[in-house]
């Protein structure tokens, strides 16, 4: 799944040059509606998944096809084949949002990192002073959208919305970051990596307008991609060294492996690699129902978990410190008969992903006592239900919650993984609940990742 997105608003403020880009953040004082489903076997999840995700040249074919709209940020598509093969799931990431920013500083003593992702046309749904800065250590704006001549442009097109999220996380000692790309920007990164030393140039004015690191979330990442990745980070660094660097990579779909044998040399010049580990499933020919999510567990008709795709990681060579996995702040949703993962699907569609199906959704229109059970081997929650249910007609919801959250948090520090991001963090902001529960999945990050 990609860091997928439907905008109600889609104007842009557009930055040719870094003096532009500092101009529009003075503030600072530093020189989807519902988006389409994830395409969890095809699409990327987050801002720049990379070839790594979904299966070998990222495109969702085959029976299915692409599962459910390009969305944004996606990694490489991945092919959705027949007999399971499904492409990659890769879902936005998100951060921390949380009542009235009460819940202190961000940031964690043992080093592990927590980056949300937050919407920049969706800041209606999340303000500011409400993010719950205590789960996160990064928080990343996206996005600023790559263009031929090197230019770049903020979705949304409110700099304001920039400013204020770069001054309240350094006020809470959070990192923020300017995630560039998103769901389907490979074309954009072409464009503007054609003029490199102008692109170079604006990305160096986001870090002079105030924030610390930049975020490549280039997607799809082709394999022919990869020396252009590198070279990013080479000249950014040549110029702030202090910078700091991720990227998004995608989910595997263990039916088609893709070749990881160029990351070592980029997890050499990135300080982070976070897998887009959500929306990992899909209405594929060849595939039962499955989890967003699952920390586990894979067969030939559910190919996709995060313990499968971090194991094909750090077996090439990526280091277990730089690598992290991806919990979403949204689920899915599979229409009658499945009611359960691992399912044949007769019939079933998922009409909801990311947007439609973010966990506020989830916790207002669907969740029920009754109907919530737990996967024993994929260590993640449903909501199961008899019949259609929810706006959405429902009876087989997919989604991240405390629980499976506590789980991920042990397994990173098991495995000796980097940290975690989340898509995206306005997605998991409550706002009638009762101050300091309305970001209760940032809350059980800070407890279960950052502590």
């Amino acid at each position: 799944m990609n860091h997928a997105l439907t905008l109600r608003v889609r104007t842009a403020a557009t930055f040719a040059a870094p003096v532009l880009l500092a101009a529009l953040l003075t503030s600072i004082g530093c020189g989807s509606d519902d988006t389409a489903p994830a395409p969890s076997a095809g699409g990327s999840a987050g801002a720049g998944a990379s070839a790594g995700s979904a299966g070998a040249s990222g495109t969702a074919g085959g029976a299915a096809g692409k599962a459910g709209a390009s969305g944004q940020g996606g990694s490489s598509a991945g092919s959705a084949g027949a007999a399971g093969s499904g492409g990659q799931a890769t879902g936005g990431a998100a951060g921390t949002a949380g009542a009235a920013g009460s819940a202190g500083t961000g940031g964690a003593p043992s080093g592990t990192w927590s980056m949300g992702y937050y919407a920049s046309w969706e800041a209606d749904d999340l303000p500011i002073s409400e993010v719950e800065w205590s789960g996160m250590t990064h928080i990343a704006m996206s996005f600023y959208l790559p263009a031929s001549g090197g230019s770049m442009s903020l979705l949304g097109g409110n700099p304001q919305v920039a400013a204020d999220m770069i001054t309240a996380a350094k006020a809470h000692q959070v990192k923020p970051i300017a995630s560039i790309g998103g769901a389907d920007s490979r074309p954009g990164f072409l464009g503007a990596t054609a003029s490199m030393d102008v692109f170079v140039d604006n990305l160096v004015g986001l870090l002079d307008a105030g924030y610390e690191g930049i975020d490549i979330d280039w997607e799809p990442m082709e394999t022919s991609d990869e020396p252009l990745v590198i070279e990013l980070a080479n000249k950014i660094r040549a110029k702030r060294p202090a910078a700091i660097m991720t990227i998004p990579i995608g989910a595997i779909n263990v039916n088609i492996p893709p070749s990881l044998a160029g990351y070592p040399a980029i997890a050499a010049v990135y300080d982070q690699l976070n897998i887009m580990s959500y929306g990992m499933a899909g209405a594929y020919s060849g595939w039962k129902s499955w989890h967003s999510s699952a920390l586990y567990h894979t067969e030939a008709s559910t190919p996709m978990s995060i313990d499968a795709t971090v194991s094909l990681y750090l077996a090439a060579g990526v280091p277990a410190a730089k690598l992290g996995i991806g919990i979403g702040f949204y689920g899915l949703c599979y229409t009658p008969p499945v009611t359960g993962p691992a399912q044949e699907l007769n019939g079933s569609t998922i009409p909801g992903s990311d947007g439609a199906m973010s966990y506020r959704n989830i916790v207002g229109s669907y969740s029920d006592a009754n109907a919530r059970q737990w996967d024993g081997l994929a260590r993640v929650p449903y909501l199961s239900f008899a019949g259609a249910h929810g706006p959405l007609g429902c009876s087989f919801v997919s989604y991240d919650d405390e629980q499976s959250i506590e789980e991920k948090g042990t397994y990173v520090k098991a495995k000796g993984l980097g940290g975690v991001i989340q898509w995206e963090i306005n997605e998991g902001y409550l706002p009638t609940a009762a101050p300091g529960q309305r970001n209760p999945l940032l809350t059980a990050i800070r407890d279960h990742v950052l502590q």
